[in-house]
């Protein structure tokens, strides 16, 4: 029987190529194709699931007429798991790039505001003082950024704030404003500052996952009684500006991208007077002191470039 009472002694006794077997059982439904596709055979996996519901001391799998499934103890498993897998994964990678002469290495998780913005100069600038530190950037919406770090996915994570972000620690990275992006030759073209509300009368283009930005927009359609005429959704800012510029819509987003990415289109920013419109990009840990050293010298560099 196992005990829970000593973490050692239940390290001891799970093996990562037994959570392996078990993530493919899940993910195929079967224990025959999970064998199969782990070149084993189907009772020496059976065997292995065997010995991890001994030790969880409560059954994982319930066998149906079609193959598996997990139980509510097995689901809690299977997250564990795959969790567990990833950081070998990153511990696999991390190691590859040590014996080529990387020397540290920084998870990094950003939303499209901050990668179109502001991210890009200030890794160029640390990677130039610190050639031996690699930043490896995946660019999520704020509430998987969030949840990245949470899940320690990420050392680092910059967005904007969502109730994902609580119970996280964070610093204030920049601050942006949202604006309305117009063809040319557009009606609002000659409104220096209006309510979003005003736009409603437009198709809107969207982008894609933007959960934070979205859900503002949707409020402000409810609230005004309106509907959202989103009728496009693309997976960047820069593919907004084009939808934009070829007269599909309009759309929101930071005035800094903006500056970068629509003035060369000769598209034209329309300053929003909603108070959600001026918000806060933070960069988020679960704890800034325990970061591991070259994460902690990526936070701190990028502090003092505000």
């Amino acid at each position: 029987m196992s005990d829970f009472t000593s973490s050692r002694s239940f390290l001891r006794q799970i093996d990562l190529a037994s959570l392996d077997l078990f993530v493919l059982i899940c993910e195929f439904g079967s224990i025959a194709r999970a064998a199969e596709h782990g070149g084993m055979v189907a009772s020496a996996v059976s065997k292995r699931i065997a010995e991890l519901e001994s030790l969880a001391r409560t059954p994982l799998l319930l066998r149906h007429a079609r193959g598996v499934r997990p139980t509510p103890a097995g689901q809690l498993l299977l997250e564990h798991a795959r969790t567990i897998l990833l950081g070998v994964e990153h511990l696999r990678d991390d190691l590859i790039e040590y014996a080529r002469g990387v020397r540290g290495l920084v998870r990094l998780s950003a939303n499209a505001s901050a990668v179109e913005q502001f991210l890009p100069e200030h890794i160029a600038v640390f990677a130039r003082l610190h050639p031996d530190i690699r930043i490896d950037l995946r660019q999520a919406t704020s509430r998987t950024v969030a949840r990245a770090v949470r899940d320690h996915i990420a050392d680092l994570g910059v967005c904007s704030h969502s109730d994902e972000a609580e119970g996280l620690e964070s610093m204030p990275y920049r601050r942006e404003r949202m604006v309305l992006i117009t063809p040319g030759d557009h009606p609002l073209v000659s409104r220096q500052e209006l309510a979003y509300e005003e736009a409603l009368d437009y198709a809107q283009i969207g982008l894609r996952d933007s959960s934070i930005v979205q859900e503002m927009l949707d409020k402000e359609a409810r609230a005004g009684r309106r509907m959202l005429r989103q009728r496009i959704e693309v997976d960047s800012l820069s593919a907004m500006c084009r939808m934009i510029e070829c007269g599909l819509g309009v759309g929101v987003m930071p005035e800094g991208a903006y500056q970068r990415l629509g003035e060369a289109r000769r598209l034209h920013a329309v300053a929003l007077s909603d108070a959600w419109a001026e918000r806060s990009l933070n960069l988020y840990a679960i704890r800034f002191a325990d970061l591991p050293a070259p994460a902690r010298h990526f936070a701190a560099a990028l502090m003092q470039e505000k």
